[in-house]
C-alpha cells in the first residue's frame, strides 16, 4: 500500500498536533512538483490565524512546529532557591538532614534505589503502590519485620510487586524496614538523612 504524501503530511501533522490547516489543499498543490510538501512562504490571509502574525518576526512565516507557549519573565519560577534558603530536608532536621542510625541510613539508600519508584519518594504515598506508611504504621497490615521480609522477598505478583529474592540480602531489607518504620512512626523525617559518622 503506498501512501500519497499529502496523507502522511496530514497523519504526522495529526500526530503532533500541529494546526490542521496545514493539511489543506495547497500541501496537496505541492504533491506533484516536489519530493514533499514544503512550507515555502506565508499562508494566504484567509488560511493565517491569529497568533501567528503576533508570532513571528518576520513576514516570512515560521515552519509549524508545536512548541508551549513563553512565559513572561515576571511568571517564570527559577529552577534554584534563592540564595539563603534552606533545602526541604534542611528545614526538617536543621543542617544535613535528621540524624539516625546507621541501619536507618542503609535503609534509606536501599529504598531510594530499589523502592522508591512504586512506593514513593521518602515513603510519601504514591498512587501507584501501597502507602508504606499505613502498612508499617501502629494497626496496619505489616506488623512484623518477619512480615516484611516475607513481602519484599516473595513479592506480590498478583498486585504487581515483583520479588526481591535474590536482588537484596536479609540486612538489606532489614535495613529497609528500620527505614520505612522509622518513618511510618513519625521518627523519621522526609528528605535525606544525615549519614552518621563511620
Amino acid at each position: 500500500m503506498r501512501l500519497s504524501n499529502s496523507t502522511v503530511t496530514c497523519a504526522l501533522v495529526f500526530i503532533l498536533g500541529v494546526p490542521i490547516g496545514a493539511c489543506s489543499g495547497s500541501a496537496r498543490d505541492t504533491e506533484g512538483t516536489a519530493a514533499a510538501p514544503v512550507d515555502s512562504g506565508a499562508k494566504p490571509e484567509a488560511q493565517q490565524d491569529a497568533g501567528s502574525a503576533a508570532d513571528t518576526l518576520s513576514e516570512q512565516r515560521q515552519p509549524a512546529v508545536a512548541t508551549r507557549p513563553t512565559d513572561s519573565p515576571a511568571q517564570v519560577r527559577p529552577d534554584t532557591p534563592p540564595a539563603g534558603a534552606a533545602k526541604p530536608a534542611e528545614q526538617a532536621a536543621g543542617e544535613g538532614g535528621s540524624n539516625v542510625s546507621q541501619a536507618d541510613y542503609e535503609g534509606w539508600r536501599q529504598y531510594s534505589v530499589n523502592c522508591a519508584r512504586c512506593h514513593g519518594q521518602d515513603v510519601l504515598p504514591n498512587p501507584v503502590a501501597a502507602n508504606l506508611l499505613i502498612s508499617l504504621g501502629s494497626g496496619g497490615p505489616i506488623s512484623s519485620e518477619e512480615e516484611f521480609f516475607e513481602v519484599v522477598n516473595e513479592g506480590r505478583p498478583a498486585r504487581g510487586m515483583p520479588g526481591f529474592k535474590g536482588v537484596l540480602s536479609r540486612e538489606q531489607i532489614e535495613a529497609t524496614y528500620a527505614y520505612v518504620k522509622g518513618r511510618a512512626e513519625k521518627r523519621i523525617p522526609p528528605g535525606r538523612p544525615a549519614r552518621p559518622p563511620a
